[in-house]
């Protein structure tokens, strides 16, 4: 029998660690030792070889071991998260998710700030939360917790925002 046009393509099992790292090696000499996804250079100690998480298992190159283990939760977040219902595949996603990133935030701020701010006053010293206090117009804490439900208050009272408080906390940690 004869296939006009017919491309054979020989695929190689790998069965034990030994025909793993042997093609890792040689992968990551092809990929002149940098990562395959971040074109970064890698210690041969960090190189694994990255795999298609589908029917066939075929490698798709060697990567750090760091972004070998973010794509897999990428790719597992995928599947339990938004192949469900997106109608595109991953790397689709990640374009338009590329391009959404980029784009120049709007002039809305969350209000995770407040927590964020709240963490800045803490990592202050006592001294430190009782000049913040003072500058922001509120009195001293005689404790720690006292300092935070005042400072939880100055936030509260909608009148300084973010930036100022942020400035105000900055200043007072650089003395």
């Amino acid at each position: 029998m004869f296939f006009r046009g017919l491309v054979v393509i020989l695929i190689e099992d790998l069965y034990t660690t030994k025909d793993v790292q042997r093609v890792r090696e040689f992968l990551l000499k092809q990929q002149d030792n940098l990562d395959a996804c971040t074109l970064l250079e890698m210690p041969q100690k960090q190189a694994c070889c990255d795999h298609v998480h589908d029917d066939e298992q075929l490698v798709r190159g060697v990567l750090h071991r760091q972004v070998n283990s973010y794509i897999g939760k990428l790719e597992n977040n995928y599947v339990r998260m938004l192949g469900w219902w997106y109608p595109n595949d991953l790397p689709t996603f990640l374009e338009q998710a590329a391009d959404y990133l980029r784009r120049k935030p709007l002039p809305y701020r969350h209000p995770n700030w407040i927590a964020k701010i709240k963490t800045m006053f803490n990592s202050l010293n006592a001294k430190q939360q009782d000049q913040v206090l003072i500058t922001l117009g509120s009195q001293v804490g005689k404790n720690s917790k006292e300092r935070k439900e005042l400072f939880a208050k100055v936030v509260l009272t909608r009148t300084l925002g973010y930036s100022i408080i942020k400035v105000v906390i900055n200043q007072v940690k650089e003395g």
